[in-house]
């Protein structure tokens, strides 16, 4: 629901797309969401955007060489996240579930 979200508001000429075409995305797009996800894990846990960059990312790359080898661990380095880019991440997030709420107001 919320990359839904982000899509209609941050990317509103690719909403129409078919979902195929998300499925079939290049690398870049599934590391952008990748990039995404593993930003709100780490705002979710209120550890320093560092972490990310540090220990999940080479983390993420040990486990893919061991189980799967060398070319799935080298997709894994295309990922962004560094100190910037997560930071960059949970602001984007933040600022669309406060344009969110905005436009709904409070729950009753």
């Amino acid at each position: 629901m919320q990359l839904k979200r982000h899509l209609e508001t941050k990317h509103p000429t690719l909403k129409d797309k078919p979902l195929d075409f998300f499925k079939h995305a290049s690398v870049s797009n599934r590391c952008l969401e990748t990039s995404y996800y593993v930003s709100k894990r780490v705002a979710k846990l209120g550890k320093p955007h560092t972490i990310a960059e540090a220990l999940i990312l080479p983390s993420a790359k040990d486990i893919c060489q061991v189980m799967f080898g060398e070319n799935f661990a080298q997709q894994i380095s295309d990922i962004p996240l560094s100190n910037d880019t997560v930071s960059r991440r949970i602001s984007d997030m933040a600022s669309d579930v406060k344009e969110q709420f905005a436009r709904t107001g409070p729950v009753q």
